[in-house]
């Protein structure tokens, strides 16, 4: 009787792990890559996880809840792989590798978390909730209107927050006397 019980729960545990690496119900990886001549990668990689409207009007009004949620699940979505230092909405970013994750507070107000080389940033991203829903999140890098300027945006919801990359190493500079210009 006890083996048959044991071995009727392996069949379960094993039945439950095989269920939960189903790739039509986990969330998908994405990457961006940005590269600048001269400097190297920018990349981030991240799971695109499924917008639950109910799950974050929940999470929003509990304060407990999303502090739970802001230090696990939503910690580690990802990476960020710099191999040159960035300035992301006024925050120095060195270059390096780090976690990436995504928190938020009671009032709609997201941040990009980094975390690697023994520094932990938060970013506060510019929010607006005018959007049309999009079901898993997505990030984006694009150019911005400077040379040395991008966005990183992330959409999930209805929600739309993003913040400006600079990038020091293509900053206007000028030219040392006696050094060759390009036509």
């Amino acid at each position: 009787m006890k083996r048959a019980l044991y071995s009727f729960a392996a069949v379960l545990v094993f039945a439950a792990v095989a269920s939960a690496h189903d790739p039509r119900t986990v969330a998908k990886d994405f990457s961006h890559t940005l590269t600048v001549e001269g400097a190297g990668k920018l990349t981030i990689s991240y799971k695109s996880l499924h917008w639950n409207e109910a799950a974050y009007a929940q999470t929003k009004a509990n304060d407990q809840l999303r502090q739970r949620l802001n230090s696990t699940v939503w910690r580690k979505i990802g990476k960020f792989d710099n191999d040159f230092d960035v300035v992301i909405g006024g925050t120095q970013v060195p270059k390096g590798s780090y976690d990436m994750g995504i928190s938020f507070g009671a009032k709609d107000d997201f941040a990009l978390s980094l975390r690697g080389g023994g520094k932990e940033l938060s970013i506060p991203l510019q929010t607006s909730a005018d959007g049309p829903e999009v079901t898993y999140l997505s990030f984006d890098i694009r150019p911005a209107s400077d040379t040395d300027s991008f966005v990183i945006e992330g959409r999930s919801g209805k929600f739309r927050s993003w913040a400006e990359i600079k990038v020091p190493y293509l900053a206007p500079h000028e030219h040392s006397e006696g050094a060759a210009k390009k036509p």
